[in-house]
């Protein structure tokens, strides 16, 4: 299986997380509110609950990419994958619809240059070379297949030649919330098999 599969598979049991909390989701679409800090949170136990079990073998978080106050949310190795490969994940919340009387959507996001857009984070990722890059975007409510895939296009032409592809799909996910698995390939770098066991 290769890496960027086996880290889709964990953003998707990641998936049956968030499930249980479905109404905590909604609350945060009813009351236009962004909380990332809370994703995070969740995110950190989620893989502390990985590693206990063996799924993955190691995680760091706030990792410094020795550039000024450059960081990276999370590092994760995968249980089987070479140790010197690295996955590196950043996390981002979006609300998907109004907020204080502006309506956001999934387009708007991605073609916004600022920090409340993803540019700066997939241009920091970028700059490192080897091992793989992920942005996991939690998007409360789920923005659809239209506004997702044409955000990644504006995205991918308006920033270019900064690139991303999206490994998680809207129709897969209930209305509340959406993990977009955005991948950062490294051009001609191919993603690192895991050793069959």
């Amino acid at each position: 299986m290769s890496l960027e599969n086996s880290v889709k598979e964990l953003v998707l049991r990641f998936k049956g997380n968030l499930d249980t909390h479905e109404e905590l989701l909604k609350c945060f679409c009813r009351w236009e509110v962004q909380l990332e800090g809370w994703m995070k949170g969740e995110f950190l136990y989620f893989l502390d609950n990985e590693k206990r079990i063996g799924r993955i073998s190691y995680c760091d978080r706030e990792l410094s990419l020795g550039k000024g106050r450059s960081k990276v949310d999370f590092m994760v190795r995968m249980t089987g994958s070479s140790r010197d490969t690295n996955v590196w994940i950043e996390l981002k919340h979006w609300l998907i619809g109004y907020q204080k009387g502006m309506q956001y959507d999934a387009v708007g996001y991605f073609g916004d240059p600022t920090w409340a857009g993803i540019r700066l984070d997939v241009a920091k990722l970028s700059e490192i070379k080897k091992d793989i890059k992920f942005i996991l975007v939690l998007t409360t409510a789920n923005p659809g297949v239209p506004d997702w895939s044409t955000g990644i296009r504006k995205f991918n032409r308006k920033f270019s030649p900064l690139h991303l592809e999206s490994l998680t799909d809207p129709s897969k996910f209930p209305d509340s919330f959406f993990l977009g698995l955005l991948s950062i390939p490294n051009g001609d770098q191919e993603m690192t098999n895991l050793e069959s066991t």
